[in-house]
C-alpha cells in the first residue's frame, strides 16, 4: 500500500498561519491601545468642538429661527364712512403692511384679504392679537361706484356696522443697526425663488449635510471656464454660517470653522428652517445708509412688492445678485444685472425647474426696478433715529438683546408723507431763489428744514421730519438742531404780562391785551450798566402807543421788550423754563428769542397754548410687546398745567389775529381756511409755530452752518407749514376744529383801540376786546382822545384792514450774534430806561 502525502492542504494552513501573523503584527495589541487612543482623541476634539459651535449657534439664534429683532410700527390706521378713500388705495396699504391675498399661498400668521366686486374682506393678522384679545376687528368695507368712497364697514364677528375701524400699522423698520430688514417664514417664499437660489447657489441642498463638494468642485471648473467668478463654492448652509455667525476674514482656520459649524447646524435645523434664515440675512444692496438684507426687504426695495408677490424673472433677478449686490446693481450696470438675471433662468432651465421655452419668454421681459429712492424718507428714518434714544428707558426692565419686541409708535404715515412732501417741494421751490441770487448763489439742496407735528391733547408725534434727505445727512434738525427761535419766542413774553392778572400788586401794574406800549426807538439799560437797542424790522415805527394785541399781531420788537422789561425778563426766563424750554440767563434780547432751542421743544412748549395751558410733553410710544403679544410698557401721555386757562385762551385768540390780519396772513392767501393760531418767527433763520385746536406743527428752515437765511419766517417756514396742514386737515378732519372752547373766566367787552379805555359814543371806533374777569378797563374813552394824526405810509401786506395806523405790519427783524450779552447779568434787570 502506497501512502499519499497531502501538500496542497499543507500549503493552506500555511497560508494561514502567515495571514495571522500578519493580523498579529499589525493588530498587536500595542498598535491597537494607539488607534484607541487617536480615536478617542478625535472623538473628544469632535465633541469638544461639536458642542462649542453647538452652543455658539444656540447663543445666536436663541430659539429663534427667524431671529430676535425689535419691530418698529407706526400708529395704526384708521378708516371711517367719511372718509374719501378708494378701494384700490386700501388694497395698495394691506399690501404695503404684509397682507397677502386669500388665494396665495403664505405664511398662515400673515394677514389675509379678498376683493369681491366694490367690498374687501380684511382678516387681521395674529399680530394683532395683544394680551390675548383682537386689537383690530376683521372686517367687510364696502365702497361706492368705481370703488371710491367707503359707504359701509361691517364687522365680521358681530354683523354689526361701524362708523370707522382701525387697521393694522405698517411696519418702519427692525432694529437691527444699519440695516433694513423684513422678515419671512419659509411658506411666503414663492416657488419659483427658492428654486431660482437653489439652481445658482447650491443644487444639492436638501441632499448633502452642510457641505456640497460637488458645487465646490463644479463652480472651480466654471470658473476656469468663464474667467469670472460666476458661482460659490460654498453650500446655502456654509454661506449661512459665514454670514450670520461667524467673522468676514477668509483664512484656513475660519473655513474650518465655518464647515463644521454647517455640520452642526444640519443637526440641529431642518432644511426649510435654514434656507428661511438664510434668506433673512443675506446681503442684497444698499439704501442710502442703510444696507438691505434678506428677500423680503429686497422684494421692497428693487419691485415695491411683498416677497409672495414676486414673478419668475424678479425671483431670478433677487438670487441672481446675492453673489455679489454691487457687482450686479440694477443701479450701476443694468445690462450686467439682466445678463446676471438670465443666467438664473438658464440655471434653472438647467435642473428642470422650468422649461426652456418658460426660460426664454422670462429672458425677454425688462427689469422693471424701482426707481431708487436714497432719500428713504418714506420710512420716516428721523423719526425712527429719535425714537431709538428713548427706547432703553421704555425698556430699563427687559432684556432687548435676547428677546424681540414690537414697538407701536404714534407716527402717521400719512401725515409723515404729506410733512415730507411739503419739505421737499418748498425747499426745491427756495433753491429756485437762491439760485437766482447775484451775489453768494447757494447751490441747490444746501438749504434745510425741519418739521415737527405735535397732537396738542396727548403730545403724541404724528409727523418728524428732520431734513429734506435723510440718505444725505442723518442730523436730525428736529431734535438736535438749537437755533434761536426769534419771534417764535414772543408769545411767551405776552403770556408772562397777561399773567399779572393773577400776581398781587396795584392796578398799575396789570397788563391786558389792551394795555399800550410806545412804539419808537428805545434803548434799554440792564445787568452792570449795560445796553440793549433793539430795531423793528425795516426800522419802521409807528411813533405812537400800540395797544399789547397789536405789538404781537404785528410782531414790533421794541414793544416786545418794554412788555418783558415791565414784567421782568428773569418771569419771562421762567415762564420759558415753566414750558419746557431750556434754562436760559435773563437779559432784554431774550424777549426776541435768542436763547436757542429746537423745534420739537417750540411744538412742545405750544401745546400749552392750544390745550387750554396744558403742556403735554412729547410721546413717541403708544405701546410696547413681546414677541407673543404681552404688553410690557404702555406709555401715558404727560401733561401738566403750565399756563391759566384764560391766559391760554387770550393768547391763542392774538394769535389768531396773527393769522387773519398779521404777520402769517400769508397762510390765508395760500387757501388755508381751517381755524388756526400761530406766530411767525426770524432770526438767522425763519420759523413758524401754528396750531388747530387739535394739532401743534413747528417748521424751521435755516443753513447748517448758520449761515444768514435772508427769508423772513413768513416766506420760508410758512409756506411748508401751509402745505403740510392743508394735506394733514383733509386726511385727517378730526384735527382740526371748529373753535377754541372759551374759559368762564373771560369776558369781552368794547373799546376804544387806540387808548384801550372803554368805548363810548365819545370814540367813533370801537372793537371787542377780551379780558380776564375783573381786569377789563374801568375808565371810559373821552371825546378828543382819538389820534387826529393820518398814519404813516406802509408797504406791507399784513397791515389791519381798519385804521392801519397802529402799525405798519412790519415782520420781525432777525435777531443778530450781538443781541445777546457777552456776560449774564450780575443783578436783577434795571428798570430805568434812557431815551436815544
Amino acid at each position: 500500500m502506497v501512502t499519499v502525502t497531502r501538500k496542497p492542504k499543507t500549503r493552506v494552513i500555511k497560508r494561514k498561519k502567515q495571514r495571522e501573523s500578519l493580523l498579529r503584527r499589525i493588530f498587536s495589541p500595542g498598535k491597537l491601545a494607539v488607534l484607541g487612543i487617536l480615536t478617542l482623541i478625535f472623538f473628544s476634539v469632535f465633541a469638544y468642538f461639536y458642542f462649542k459651535y453647538s452652543r455658539m449657534i444656540d447663543a445666536r439664534l436663541n430659539g429663534d429661527v427667524l431671529v430676535r429683532t425689535t419691530g418698529i410700527f407706526a400708529a395704526p390706521r384708521s378708516i371711517s364712512t367719511k372718509q374719501d378713500l378708494a378701494l384700490a388705495s386700501l388694497k395698495d396699504y394691506l399690501d404695503r403692511i404684509g397682507y397677502v391675498e386669500s388665494s396665495k399661498q403664505a405664511d398662515q400668521k400673515r394677514g389675509r384679504y379678498e376683493i369681491k366686486g366694490n367690498s374687501i374682506e380684511i382678516d387681521t393678522s395674529d399680530n394683532a392679537i395683544i394680551n390675548s384679545a383682537r386689537q383690530f376687528p376683521n372686517i367687510t368695507v364696502t365702497f361706492g361706484s368705481k370703488g371710491k368712497g367707503i359707504t359701509k364697514i361691517i364687522d365680521n364677528s358681530t354683523g354689526r356696522s361701524l362708523d370707522s375701524a382701525m387697521i393694522e400699522p405698517e411696519m418702519l423698520t427692525s432694529l437691527s443697526g444699519e440695516r433694513r430688514q423684513k422678515l419671512v417664514s419659509y411658506k411666503d417664499l414663492p416657488k419659483d425663488y427658492i428654486n431660482a437660489v437653489l439652481a445658482i447657489e447650491d443644487r444639492q441642498f436638501f441632499e448633502h449635510s452642510g457641505i456640497n463638494f460637488r458645487g465646490i468642485f463644479r463652480a472651480v471648473w466654471r470658473d476656469v471656464e468663464e474667467g469670472e467668478l460666476q458661482q460659490g463654492g460654498s453650500s446655502i448652509t456654509q454661506q449661512l454660517v459665514k454670514n450670520f455667525f461667524l467673522t468676514p476674514e477668509r483664512t484656513w482656520e475660519r473655513k474650518t470653522q465655518e464647515m463644521m459649524m454647517a455640520v452642526v447646524l444640519e443637526n440641529k435645523l431642518s432644511k426649510e428652517e435654514i434656507f428661511q434664515l438664510y434668506c433673512n440675512e443675506i446681503y442684497m444692496g444698499q439704501a442710502g445708509n442703510f444696507s438691505i438684507n434678506g428677500v423680503g426687504e429686497a422684494a421692497s426695495a428693487y419691485f415695491k412688492k411683498d416677497v409672495v408677490n414676486l414673478t419668475l424673472p424678479e425671483s431670478a433677478f433677487l438670487a441672481g445678485i446675492i453673489r455679489g449686490p454691487s457687482l450686479y446693481s440694477p443701479y450701476r450696470d443694468p445690462e450686467r444685472a439682466k445678463a446676471r438675471r438670465n443666467q438664473v433662468l438658464d440655471s434653472m432651465a438647467e435642473t428642470g425647474t422650468i422649461t426652456r421655452e418658460v426660460a426664454e419668454q422670462a429672458k425677454a421681459t425688462d427689469l422693471k426696478i424701482a426707481p431708487k429712492n436714497s432719500s428713504i424718507n418714506s420710512t420716516a428714518p428721523y423719526f425712527v433715529d429719535y425714537l431709538q434714544k428713548q427706547i432703553p428707558a421704555a425698556l430699563a426692565s427687559e432684556d432687548i438683546a435676547r428677546q424681540s419686541y414690537r414697538i407701536y409708535t404714534t407716527i402717521d404715515m400719512d401725515l409723515q408723507r404729506a410733512a415730507d412732501l411739503a419739505v421737499n417741494d418748498t425747499l426745491a421751490q427756495l433753491d429756485k431763489i437762491y439760485a437766482k441770487r447775484k451775489k453768494n448763489p447757494i447751490p441747490p439742496g444746501t438749504l434745510q428744514a425741519a418739521l415737527v407735528a405735535l397732537n396738542s391733547k396727548t403730545g403724541e408725534i404724528l409727523a418728524m421730519v428732520g431734513g429734506r434727505d435723510y440718505g444725505k445727512s442723518q442730523l436730525n434738525r428736529a431734535t438736535e438742531a438749537n437755533r434761536q427761535p426769534g419771534s417764535v419766542f414772543k408769545p411767551i413774553v405776552y403770556a408772562t404780562a397777561l399773567n399779572t392778572a393773577y400776581d398781587e400788586g396795584s392796578r398799575e401794574d396789570l397788563i391786558t391785551p389792551a394795555s399800550l406800549f410806545l412804539d419808537e426807538p428805545e434803548t434799554f439799560l440792564y445787568g452792570a450798566g449795560q445796553t440793549y437797542a433793539p430795531e423793528n424790522y425795516g426800522k419802521k415805527y409807528s411813533h405812537r402807543e400800540v395797544t399789547l394785541r397789536e405789538g404781537l399781531v404785528h410782531s414790533l420788537n421794541v414793544v416786545t421788550v418794554r412788555i418783558a422789561e415791565k414784567v421782568g425778563y428773569s418771569k419771562v426766563a421762567r415762564m420759558a423754563e415753566k414750558l419746557g424750554l431750556p434754562r436760559t440767563r435773563s437779559f432784554p434780547a431774550l424777549a426776541l428769542g435768542t436763547a436757542e432751542a429746537t423745534p420739537l421743544e417750540m411744538a412742545s412748549a405750544y401745546t400749552a397754548f392750544a390745550n387750554g395751558g396744558k403742556l403735554a410733553e412729547p410721546v413717541p410710544i403708544k405701546r410696547l410687546t413681546n414677541s407673543d403679544g404681552v404688553s410690557i410698557n404702555e406709555p401715558a401721555s404727560a401733561t401738566k398745567t403750565a399756563l391759566k386757562p384764560e391766559i391760554s385762551w387770550l393768547m391763542t385768540n392774538i394769535m389768531q389775529d396773527v393769522m387773519n390780519r398779521g404777520t402769517a396772513a400769508g397762510a390765508r392767501r395760500m387757501g388755508f381756511t381751517a381755524t388756526a393760531a400761530g406766530k411767525t418767527g426770524t432770526s438767522r433763520d425763519g420759523w413758524f409755530a401754528g396750531y388747530t385746536p387739535n394739532l401743534v406743527c413747528v417748521v424751521y428752515v435755516g443753513f447748517d452752518d448758520n449761515s444768514e437765511l435772508g427769508l423772513e419766517g413768513s416766506k420760508s417756514a410758512l409756506p411748508i407749514w401751509t402745505a403740510f396742514m392743508k394735506q394733514a386737515l383733509a386726511l385727517k378732519p378730526d384735527l382740526g376744529g371748529s373753535a377754541f372752547p372759551k374759559p368762564d373766566g373771560v369776558v369781552s367787552v368794547e373799546i376804544d383801540p387806540f387808548t384801550g379805555k372803554l368805548a363810548t359814543e365819545a370814540c367813533p371806533d370801537r372793537k371787542t376786546e377780551y379780558f380776564i374777569e375783573g381786569t377789563e378797563p374801568e375808565e371810559e374813552c373821552a371825546e378828543g382822545e382819538e389820534d387826529p394824526l393820518e398814519p404813516p405810509a406802509s408797504d406791507q401786506p399784513d397791515q389791519p384792514a381798519t385804521r392801519p395806523r397802529r402799525a405798519t405790519g412790519e415782520e420781525d427783524k432777525p435777531a443778530r450774534e450781538g443781541d445777546k450779552p457777552l456776560r449774564p447779568p450780575n443783578r436783577k434787570p434795571d428798570r430805568e430806561r434812557r431815551r436815544p
